[in-house]
């Protein structure tokens, strides 16, 4: 009877069939015992009809149970079932349903997991290989809908493809292909802005319509589609006739959904938006009444609990904000203020949609001087933390996506916060956005003694968590599209993340560790300054300040007014064409001169004025720069009037660099790790003739001068100056030397390398910090480019200094640019004479930075062009 009912349900649709075919494989279900032949196919049968229902009702119930069902048939299904790939499908979909309704990530990863599986059992030829691409596609394109990596929607395109090269045009499931890739297509072109991929999707929702006439079941989904991207064609072209005929489709969509059928919301909020538009280009105050009308009753149908409601928030937010706008009414402002922040901090809608919301915040608050514009800021940082923990991608792909979206965010809220004179909030704030990537690496490498002790179970979990993440993070975790290897691989990491992240929180619940692995607090990155005044330098849009954290008091904030990004960017420009470009040594030194004249005016000189008058700070001091944004990129150490009798920058202080208080504080914690010997062990890894590259006749001078230091020297260099020599070298070793060529690889700087014997053998960025080094002190990286930076992402300091610190070592010497080879030895012979002036057992590598600026006063009384000495920096302590 239950299956008659079924195979009558599909033929009428009468929803009075379905529900008793449930009824009656219920009672089935109930004389099927484990072992009988028919509890399989009952499962299976009650599980399909379970979805169907949850599709008509959203009662979560049915949805679960189906999902129970699903996967108890799918332990009747061995690897060798013929109906296994059929089983994963549905069950992969049904899980992508349930993820659609609660948000969680681990119901997404195990959906596109089903379907990867599903995929290789239907091979090239099965007929239903279209089936499975098209579902992993869809499944894949949602992980990118919740972490915005363009890796899955790339792959979730291809899968389409070729679902859709699979139906010709007459085949039956043609539809569903047409409209899966125009969607992903659509959501590429807001990656990528190439209008290409926004004409083709419009023109897949064209042939789709075509497919779906008046009284199709199917006509909604393709009148959604096709109005979204005429819209968004529209905010291209400004072509009126896109839009209005965006509100039709959106329009005839609506009329497709009664009240209280389900899937109202989207079309709602979708004409809801487009009317908006229009009244901003018409001026019609009807569309804009109906607009929010439209976005006041979605909101009204999707309560709290619906995964889509953050994009409802925000839509009605956009909405009351324009008509505060429009009437001046402050009531309506706080409402869209209360709309964005909602939409902001909901968990269960994507992070996509949050980040909209919170965006829209930001902007909102500050035209309109919202007290609530730090909230705002601090929702925009808590979610780029969270995106970049549940991409779970490797770090250059990670770097890759911070590369393609670079945001100010950082700047922005510690500028808001200085000028509030909050600026022990502003330290915390530049803090917690900079360096990120080595920021994520260094938390999975966090020691755990203090955990240990009050939950050593805990501790042990994380401890295997942060490892697999680590590890995860620093793999290639390649495969071929199609193959599932690398959806797979991404799968796994992002499993790994969610768990990472609930160990996590379990740790933060315990006493005295609720701020675990959180935002640092400025009582503790005080401490950077013990040694010596460290200068925060802020670059912003809305104002530009540095401040300087001193042992004793309050920071002290300078105002930089012609510090603007725009002049920061020039400066950064014409410093590129200086340095390492055939100009001659005249014209090169002229315009060099300027970019440090313009650096002292616009951000040294206000910052040493205080330093000198207010703080008392004396002649040779140490100070430590840490900068922001494109300033980064700029020798702020070498900064000066260069006019007769001026006393410039290196004549007043020395000047150290750090990546992070964090990252300084990490350099001075503890004691010399030297444990035995009394004289540093040092290593020197010299290549004078790699593969490819000019000859560095001088790098033979610089292993002699090493050599003869009353130290323990070794020496790879040569055809031994391989990779995993060095690697072992550099474990074992207190200092090490590198003289060979470097370079900075200008759009991947994890591949920034120490060239060696062959290109095969290189030792890269992602090499060193795959390595810890917890005996490394001092490290001098006499090769080019050694702490060059990247344009892409200043922020993140991404270059080989900045690795070798990480890796442990607490003193590092490296080069923003090209370096002369015949610096290197009167660098060495000056910078190891000061280290060793109280004998071997006193070296310490404390002193790297003031024996690098006696050896730079050796060049400039030599009187070498000011670029080849302005080169050298040091970073550490």
């Amino acid at each position: 009877m239950g299956s008659a009912l079924g195979a009558r349900y599909k033929q009428t649709g009468r929803i009075d069939d379905l529900v008793q075919h449930i009824h009656h494989q219920q009672e089935a279900l109930l004389l099927c015992t484990i072992e009988h032949p028919l509890r399989p196919s009952t499962l299976h049968s009650l599980g399909i009809a379970l979805q169907t229902r949850f599709d008509q009702t959203g009662d979560a119930a049915h949805l679960g149970m189906s999902i129970k069902y699903q996967q108890e048939v799918l332990s009747f299904c061995p690897t060798d079932h013929p109906g296994r790939s059929s089983v994963l499908n549905n069950l992969g979909i049904a899980l992508q349903k349930q993820f659609d309704r609660t948000g969680g990530p681990g119901d997404l990863g195990m959906s596109i997991e089903y379907h990867q599986e599903a995929l290789l059992l239907r091979p090239i030829d099965h007929p239903g290989r279209s089936g499975a691409l098209n579902n992993l596609g869809i499944a894949i394109h949602k992980r990118f809908d919740q972490t915005g990596d363009p890796a899955d929607l790339n792959m979730s395109i291809e899968y389409h493809k070729e679902a859709l090269a699979l139906r010709p045009l007459n085949h039956p499931s043609r539809s569903s292909a047409l409209n899966n890739l125009g969607i992903a297509l659509q959501k590429r072109f807001h990656l990528t802005n190439d209008a290409t991929n926004l004409d083709m999707s419009i023109k897949y929702h064209e042939e789709d319509l075509l497919l779906h006439p008046i009284g199709h079941p199917g006509r909604s989904a393709t009148l959604n589609s096709l109005g979204i991207a005429l819209h968004k064609r529209f905010d291209q072209t400004r072509d009126a006739a896109d839009l209005d005929a965006s509100i039709e489709y959106h329009q005839e969509d609506l009329l497709l959904h009664p009240i209280g059928r389900p899937g109202r919301s989207l079309p709602l909020n979708n004409l809801g938006i487009a009317l908006r538009k229009r009244f901003d280009q018409m001026g019609d105050p009807a569309d804009f009444e109906m607009s929010i009308k439209y976005h006041q009753e979605d909101l009204s149908i999707c309560p709290i609990g619906h995964p889509n409601r953050a994009l409802i928030l925000n839509s009605l937010g956009l909405s009351l904000e324009a008509q505060s706008r429009r009437k001046g009414d402050m009531a309506d402002f706080e409402d869209c203020i209360r709309y964005y922040r909602e939409g902001s901090e909901y968990v269960l809608s994507s992070l996509s949609h949050r980040k909209v919301a919170c965006n829209n915040w930001i902007k909102a608050a500050r035209r309109y001087r919202s007290e609530s514009l730090g909230d705002a800021y601090k929702s925009s940082l808590d979610l780029l933390d969270r995106s970049l923990l549940l991409a779970a991608s490797t770090l250059p792909d990670t770097h890759s996506r911070l590369r393609g979206n670079r945001e100010t965010v950082t700047e922005d809220a510690t500028s808001d916060a200085i000028g509030k004179h909050e600026l022990a909030r502003a330290v915390e704030i530049s803090e917690r956005g900079r360096a990120l990537l080595f920021t994520q690496l260094g938390n999975y490498r966090t020691p755990l003694y203090e955990l240990q002790a009050v939950d050593n179970k805990l501790a042990d979990r994380f401890r295997e968590l942060s490892t697999s993440m680590e590890e995860s993070s620093l793999s290639g975790g390649g495969g071929k599209i199609g193959g599932g290897a690398m959806t797979d691989h991404v799968g796994r990491r992002q499993r790994l993340a969610v768990e990472w992240d609930r160990t996590l929180q379990a740790i933060r619940e315990l006493n005295g560790f609720e701020n675990f692995l959180g935002v640092t607090p400025f009582t503790q990155l005080r401490r950077a300054a013990n040694n010596g005044p460290v200068i925060l330098v802020n670059i912003s849009q809305y104002g530009s300040n540095a401040i300087i954290i001193h042992k004793t008091g309050e920071p002290i904030s300078v105002t930089l007014p012609e510090a603007t990004p725009t002049a920061i960017e020039a400066l950064v420009r014409t410093l590129r064409q200086t340095t390492g470009t055939s100009l001659g040594e005249k014209e090169s030194y002229k315009i060099l001169e300027t970019v440090l004249r313009d650096i002292w005016t616009k951000i040294v000189e206000p910052v040493v004025f205080q330093l000198e008058n207010m703080l008392k700070v004396r002649r040779w001091s140490r100070i430590w720069w840490i900068t922001t944004s494109l300033a980064s990129l700029l020798p702020l150490h070498a900064a000066g009037v260069y006019v007769s009798g001026g006393r410039n920058l290196p004549d007043r202080f020395v000047s150290s660099y750090a990546i992070t208080l964090s990252s300084l504080l990490r350099s001075r914690a503890g004691h010399p790790r030297r444990k035995n010997s009394l004289s540093p062990r040092i290593l020197v890894v010299a290549q004078s003739g790699a593969e490819g590259e000019q000859q560095l006749p001088m790098v033979h001078h610089e292993v002699v001068i090493i050599r003869s230091l009353p130290a323990e020297v070794t020496v790879i260099e040569g055809d031994d100056c391989t990779r995993d020599p060095v690697l072992t070298g550099l474990m074992e070793t207190d200092w090490v030397h590198f003289a060979c060529h470097g370079k900075q690889h200008p759009t991947e700087p994890f591949q920034s390398h120490f060239s060696l014997l062959t290109r095969d053998t290189s030792l890269t960025l992602l090499d060193i910090i795959k390595t810890g080094l917890p005996q490394g002190e001092l490290a001098v990286l006499s090769a080019c480019h050694s702490a060059a930076g990247d344009e892409s992402t200043p922020d993140e300091g991404i270059h080989l200094t900045a690795g070798v610190l990480f890796t442990g070592f607490r003193s590092v010497i490296g080069t923003m640019w090209a370096m002369a080879d015949e610096d290197g030895p009167v660098i060495a012979e000056e910078f190891y004479k000061y280290m060793f002036r109280r004998g071997p057992e006193a070296a310490d590598c404390r002193d790297a930075a003031d024996g690098l600026a006696k050896a730079i006063r050796v060049l400039r009384r030599r009187k070498v062009p000011l670029e080849r000495w302005v080169n050298f920096v040091h970073y550490g302590i």
